[in-house]
């Protein structure tokens, strides 16, 4: 009985799983227009970029994926968000882009830790966004989604999976001041 229990609860939980990715968000322009709004609600008096779409504002080459390049430009592409929104579970978008606007703190107070620092601060910056996300814009939690995200994306000057997951949660668990201020390293 207690195996056909497990069962039913790793069945149930894959189904969930697959809904919601099948359910993903549409992300277009009004979708990262709204994100960025709610990003500059926790984020705006520390930093304040105009955030660009499918416009390759970096100079990066290709199709546009998710970049800061200074203070000032966030280029996101939606093709890459669509894929990461459709892949790892509503509101990834979200979370790359909170991942973004924490590199555009760095640039605007001048913080360089160094890599793979510089990308696990701002997946600290990101993680405190969701939970500003959580508790004041009423979202579901999407923690568990943008730590799968930023997993995925982990390697070479992002850190390892295990640091880009701790520093995520960190972030949502002890706020961008911190992250910014008194990020640990691990």
């Amino acid at each position: 009985m207690k195996k056909k229990v497990i069962k039913v609860a790793a069945i149930t939980l894959a189904l969930i799983s697959v809904a919601q990715v099948a359910y993903a968000m549409t992300v277009n322009g009004a979708y990262i227009s709204k994100t960025a709004t709610e990003i500059r609600g926790v984020f705006g008096r520390y930093a304040n970029p105009t955030v660009y779409v499918d416009q390759r504002a970096c100079g990066e080459p290709g199709v546009p994926d998710a970049h800061a390049c200074g203070p000032y430009t966030i280029s996101v592409g939606t093709a890459f968000l669509q894929h990461a929104e459709s892949t790892y579970g509503n509101y990834a978008a979200k979370a790359i882009i909170g991942h973004e606007w924490g590199h555009s703190i760095q640039f605007t107070y001048n913080i360089n830790p160094g890599q793979p620092y510089m990308e696990l601060q701002a997946d600290c910056a990101g993680g405190s966004f969701i939970r500003y996300a959580v508790d004041t814009l009423r979202y579901p939690s999407f923690l568990a989604t943008a730590v799968s995200t930023a997993r995925a994306y982990a390697g070479g000057d992002h850190g390892t999976p295990a640091q880009r997951d701790y520093y995520t949660r960190w972030g949502y668990s002890n706020g961008v001041v911190k992250c910014m201020n008194n990020l640990p390293r691990v």
